[in-house]
């Protein structure tokens, strides 16, 4: 296996070690993922694993015990420092370490602590943090949305925090049912682009993979539904896969993949929601079909690093590192200004599409 691409991989689980440890997602003396649990969630050997849990151990972050497992053995420190608030609906893989880092090293120049919340999508979770930072002196909050696409039933939660004049700043979405600014993606023309890519290279039959819960899937939805509509291309619906938090075991099983790859057999292109449903896509058709990689065509959203592959799916890069550092530096603003519920802290990154070689040209 190449050097290169075996280094990435054992980065990725040494990153994303690291920071669930020290963003206290896993506090001190708790259960550390195993080294069989670690294998089956990134994918990767025993090896590679094994190397970034040593990694881990050599910096003091966590602790193994013979016959009882591995533990966190990180203490943070109490702090009397300005804390803030970050809610986050997951820990992706792939960019939650590089977002996080962009926040943390914003905070640490203005000498204040990080309170991490994960709802893993559910409303009950967020509802349960928002409860926790109004009982306790939070400065400010950063959100992910949870469920975005949806209105939000945990308002008056919000209002209770912004009558305390806690500023709120939300990071790629926000809800429909609540006016707070927002940072994030240009999602909807960053879609019309990509799909714009492949009708300008003859695609016509294009299929699409959306995630129906948050607002980014809703919006990247929409771009690509403009896109083909401006070009007079009429959408299949057949062609539309649609997926949740919920049903994502299921909809990315080997059984419903086969039901989902003989609906799509006419088509000659694919827009997915991120790049890790893209190259799901692309490994399984990679098996169904030889001709796949040479044939079929696939764009994509987030520009995620995994791992070095000869299939390099063109894609809408997420500004990571920068977001989180935005985020940042706007909620401290905002707690510098007495007035902030009338200001505009909004930002929309501009649409930058990432290099590869996963777009072919049809003749048509």
């Amino acid at each position: 296996m190449n050097e290169k691409n075996v280094n990435l991989k054992y980065m990725k689980v040494y990153n994303w070690g690291k920071t669930i440890i020290i963003s206290g997602v896993l506090k001190y003396g708790a259960k550390f993922p195993s080294e069989n649990v670690l294998t089956r969630k990134f994918g990767f050997s025993r090896e590679t694993v094994r190397g970034a849990l040593e990694h881990l151990e050599d910096e003091g972050l966590i602790r193994r015990v013979r016959g009882s497992g591995t533990y966190v053995s990180f203490k943070m420190e109490q702090s009397s420092k300005k804390k803030v608030g970050l809610i986050l609906s997951y820990l992706s893989d792939y960019f939650f370490p590089r977002l996080y880092d962009g926040i943390k090293s914003i905070m640490d120049e203005e000498n204040i602590q990080i309170e991490l919340a994960v709802t893993r999508n559910s409303l009950n979770e967020e509802a349960h943090y928002l409860d926790k930072f109004l009982n306790m002196n939070i400065s400010g909050i950063i959100v992910e949305g949870t469920k975005s696409s949806f209105p939000n039933p945990n308002v008056r939660l919000y209002e209770k925090l912004v009558r305390k004049n806690i500023p709120i700043i939300f990071i790629h979405n926000h809800y429909s049912n609540l006016d707070f600014d927002s940072i994030k993606m240009s999602d909807a023309k960053c879609s019309y682009e990509l799909t714009k890519l492949l009708i300008e290279n003859g695609h016509r039959k294009i299929c699409g993979i959306f995630k129906y819960d948050d607002m980014q899937g809703i919006e990247r939805y929409k771009g690509f539904m403009e896109c083909m509509a401006d070009n007079d291309i009429v959408i299949d619906d057949d062609c539309i896969r649609w997926y949740s938090t919920k049903d994502f075991d299921y909809k990315f099983s080997k059984s419903s993949m086969s039901s989902f790859y003989k609906k799509i057999k006419n088509c000659t292109a694919m827009i997915a929601y991120n790049d890790e449903i893209a190259y799901k896509y692309a490994d399984f058709f990679n098996i169904k079909s030889e001709k796949f990689l040479n044939t079929f065509s696939m764009v994509s959203f987030d520009d995620a690093v995994l791992g070095e592959k000869d299939f390099k799916i063109i894609s809408g890069a997420h500004p990571k590192e920068k977001l989180g550092r935005l985020a940042a530096r706007n909620i401290i603003k905002m707690l510098n200004d007495s007035d902030w519920i009338n200001h505009n802290y909004s930002h929309n990154f501009p649409v930058i599409i990432s290099e590869g070689n996963s777009v072919k040209k049809v003749e048509r």
